[in-house]
C-alpha cells in the first residue's frame, strides 16, 4: 500500500484474524483476468496471464521464500547452517528447481481451472499458511519479518480465517469438489509444517512462503483431478 496506509503492530495483530480475505482480495483480480482471457481456444494464453498476474499482485514475494525454504531444507545441512543458507542472497540448485516447478505449475493448472477455482486458489494458500503456524514457534533465534506473524496465530485466528475460507467455500458453485480440496491442501500443508518444524524447529517467513505456493499448487491439482 505503499506510504498511504502507516504500519501499526496493534492493527497488524488484528487484522491476522482476516488474513484469508486478503486472499480473496488477489483471488478478485485474479477472476477478472480470467474473464479478460476466457476464451476456449486461448487458455494457455490465460494460464500465462493468470501467472503473471499472480506474481505482479503479490509481488513474488512468496516465491522468494519457496526457493530460500528449498535451498535450505533440501540441502543436507542441520542446525544453524540451514538458516544461514536460507539467508543468503545467492540462489541455489535447489532454489531454482522450486521456482521453475512452481511457476510451470501455476501455467499449467491455471490453463484449466475454472474461474471459481482460480478465485479460491489464494484463500486456500492464506488458509494454509495459517493452520502451518497454528502452535508453531519462530525457528529463528533473531527475528525477523515473520516472527510476529507467526508467533500470534492462536486458536481464535485459526477459527476465524478457516470460517471465512468455509464462507467462500459454499459461495462456490461447485462447492464439494472445492471443499473436498480445501479439506486435502490445509491437511497436507499441517504435515509439510510438521516436517518442517521436525528440521529447524519452527516456522519462518520463508516457510510461511513455501506453504503457500505448495499449499495452492495441491488445491489446483485436486480440483482438476477430482473433476476429471
Amino acid at each position: 500500500m505503499g506510504n498511504k496506509i502507516k504500519y501499526n503492530e496493534e492493527n497488524f495483530l488484528k487484522a491476522l484474524s482476516l488474513y484469508s480475505l486478503m486472499g480473496a482480495v488477489i483471488g478478485l483480480f485474479l477472476a477478472i483476468i480470467y474473464l479478460i482471457f476466457n476464451n476456449a481456444y486461448i487458455v494457455f494464453l490465460r494460464g500465462l496471464a493468470l501467472t503473471m498476474g499472480y506474481l505482479v499482485i503479490t509481488g513474488g514475494i512468496h516465491l522468494d521464500g519457496t526457493a530460500d525454504t528449498s535451498d535450505g531444507i533440501f540441502s543436507g545441512r542441520t542446525g544453524e547452517r540451514i538458516f544461514e543458507i536460507m539467508s543468503d542472497s545467492h540462489i541455489g540448485a535447489f532454489g531454482v528447481i522450486s521456482l521453475i516447478m512452481v511457476l510451470l505449475s501455476q501455467f499449467v493448472l491455471f490453463s484449466y481451472v475454472d474461474i471459481y477455482s482460480c478465485f479460491m486458489m489464494p484463500v486456500v494458500g492464506r488458509t494454509c499458511v495459517i493452520i502451518s503456524s497454528w502452535n508453531k514457534k519462530y525457528a529463528k533465534k533473531t527475528k525477523g519479518m515473520g516472527t510476529l506473524f507467526v508467533e500470534s496465530i492462536n486458536t481464535k485466528v485459526l477459527v476465524f480465517n478457516m470460517l471465512i475460507l468455509l464462507v467462500f467455500v459454499l459461495l462456490m458453485l461447485n462447492r464439494l469438489i472445492i471443499l473436498t480440496a480445501c479439506f486435502a491442501a490445509l491437511t497436507s500443508s499441517y504435515f509439510i509444517s510438521c516436517g518442517i518444524e521436525d528440521k529447524i524447529g519452527g516456522m519462518t517467513g520463508d516457510t510461511c512462503g513455501f506453504i503457500t505456493e505448495v499449499s495452492q499448487i495441491i488445491f489446483m491439482i485436486l480440483v482438476l483431478f477430482l473433476k476429471g
